[in-house]
């Protein structure tokens, strides 16, 4: 049996608050991965695998897999290492977080075929123990500009001495070859595994990864100026895989993303200036050009998302006051859980995870049913005041049956029989029950700006 016409449109008017609460659902079921546990009966080992460009998204990775290690209580962590290169001064801070970890880092080069190349190199050389798999190279870690070009002047010459001190640097204070790692820098020389161990560049050479942990086992290696024996016989081997963010970042740190990101984003904006009123591509292009800063890094990663919090809560409050149709709220709650989920760099287990996404899902979920019940609330109360048949006025944006109008100086919720453009001039032919305007055009005419 058809229902009747007011309960079509109830429906349609919980319509932006059902597809919200569908696209939260989805959003908290891609963050909700759980990764794996190691056996109870002793400490495990944690594998993460740096295998791509060395960028923020590599940093912010290996950061999270020490910090799950160390709240673990990890015997190890094995970072296994397959990249080409990257940023230099992303190279530094992984060094860093290295020399700061408070368990021991092994570097491995797998599979053969592998290899620590450029920025890889200086990260191989500075872990505890630096493995290499047969078949692996590393080396060649001459510094070039972002697009791969030399450097030239002054500038190169800046660049390369402090390459070469850094690299010296690592290799001191692990007591491999500083001589053949200054090289790696100065005559982009690259050695194969037996030549690297062969030279003392590196401490293990193994024929596959299923016999890293058995080899090392009973290594001394130095730990905090320590001498500290590794136990890794018979461990049980927990791989740590990528968050949320380290994968965003893992796409948006691609200069040809973060600019496409960026120019996307700023189309889509200038369009929203052209026809006000249409919200999704303003709201689409606002996250797409902050994804694109921080993949570019003109934003801090922290800054970045807080800013997206920031947007959510400012789109999701819009909702009440601008006509945007569940697109601003949508938009804002989506925005609001990305800022919240990778606000913070910590730990990721799974109790943080979830209880941040539930936090961030139930505030905006909160939110928005605010919004819209002081919205309907307003609008219920406003026919009481008088009728408005026969009044003219203007639409507010470009709208085909839903929208808003301005009557009287207010801002109505409105039903159009005929699609309405931002400007035009309209009659007031209706009103509904629930304060909802029905309004059809003036022929021919526009309220002058």
């Amino acid at each position: 049996m058809p229902l009747p016409h007011g309960s079509n449109r109830n429906r349609s008017r919980w319509r932006p608050v059902r597809l919200t609460a569908c696209l939260l659902l989805l959003l908290a079921g891609l963050t909700g991965l759980v990764q794996g546990q190691g056996a109870s009966g002793q400490a495990p080992v944690y594998q993460v695998a740096i295998d791509g460009a060395i960028n923020p998204s590599a940093l912010g990775l290996l950061q999270h897999a020490i910090d799950t290690a160390e709240l673990n209580g990890a015997a190890a962590l094995v970072m296994r290492i397959d990249t080409p290169g990257g940023l230099l001064s992303t190279t530094r801070d992984m060094v860093s977080a290295i020399g700061e970890s408070e368990v021991p880092v092994i570097g491995y080069v797998g599979p053969s075929g592998a290899g620590a190349t450029s920025a890889g190199a200086f990260i191989l050389l500075s872990t505890h123990v630096a493995v290499m798999n047969e078949g692996t190279t590393v080396g060649a870690s001459s510094p070039v500009a972002g697009d791969g070009s030399d450097i030239e002047g002054t500038m190169a010459k800046k660049v390369m001495n402090d390459s070469r001190a850094f690299m010296r640097s690592i290799a001191e204070s692990r007591g491999r070859n500083a001589d053949l790692a200054e090289r790696f820098v100065s005559d982009a020389e690259s050695v194969t595994a037996a030549e690297a161990l062969e030279a003392n560049v590196i401490d293990r050479v193994v024929p596959e990864a299923s016999e890293l942990l058995a080899t090392l086992d009973g290594i001394e290696i130095q730990f905090h100026g320590k001498p500290l024996t590794l136990s890794l016989a018979e461990r049980p081997l927990v791989e740590i895989e990528p968050r949320l963010i380290d994968r965003l970042l893992a796409v948006i740190a691609s200069p040809q993303i973060a600019h496409l990101l960026i120019s996307l984003g700023m189309l889509a904006i200038y369009i929203e200036f052209l026809s006000p009123g249409l919200t999704f591509p303003g709201v689409l292009g606002t996250i797409a050009v902050i994804l694109g800063l921080i993949g570019a890094q003109a934003l801090p990663v922290n800054v970045g998302f807080l800013i997206l919090l920031f947007l959510g809560l400012v789109l999701m409050f819009a909702e009440l006051f601008v006509a945007g149709l569940g697109v601003l709220g949508i938009g804002g709650a989506i925005a609001f859980v990305l800022g919240s989920l990778n606000l913070f760099d910590m730990p990721s287990t799974d109790e943080y995870r979830n209880t941040v996404l539930a936090v961030s899902v139930g505030v905006s979920a909160a939110i928005m049913l605010a919004t819209f019940l002081i919205g309907r609330g307003l609008a219920a109360a406003r026919p009481r005041e008088k009728s408005l048949v026969g009044k003219r006025g203007e639409a507010m944006v470009n709208f085909d049956k839903n929208g808003y109008v301005l009557v009287d100086d207010k801002r109505w919720p409105a039903e159009a029989r005929t699609p309405l453009h931002h400007g035009d001039a309209i009659v007031v032919v209706a009103q509904t029950d629930d304060g909802r305007l029905v309004v059809e055009p003036v022929s021919g005419a526009r309220v002058p700006s």
